[in-house]
């Protein structure tokens, strides 16, 4: 069981960094388009597939898990939210003070 929650974490963390990399590859380039849509739907997307995840875990493993697995995720992608966004967030403020005051 560990090792199956252990590839989901890991497949969830390369979802969510890779959507990170995406928005910040896209500020930097100054583009207007994903404005965080890359982010959102990746958050969403780790989300619905830990719950997938937590009711093989529990079915597997005992009904238990259930209540440790849903509190575990619910913590993890808020934490990854917020860390994530927040650092696009630094990024973002970056690049708009290299770039210089805007010109009317």
């Amino acid at each position: 069981m560990f090792q199956f929650l252990a590839c989901s974490f890991a497949l969830s963390l390369v979802l969510l960094l890779g959507a990170a990399e995406l928005e910040r590859r896209a500020i930097v380039a100054r583009r207007m388009g994903p404005n965080g849509r890359a982010m959102l739907a990746a958050l969403a997307i780790s989300a619905l597939a830990s719950l997938v995840v937590i009711v093989v875990a529990a079915y597997s493993a005992g009904w238990i898990y259930l209540l440790h697995l849903l509190g575990a995720t619910i913590v993890y992608h808020g934490v990854m939210g917020v860390f994530l966004v927040h650092g696009l967030q630094e990024v973002s403020a970056r690049a708009n003070a290299e770039s210089g005051p805007l010109r009317s």
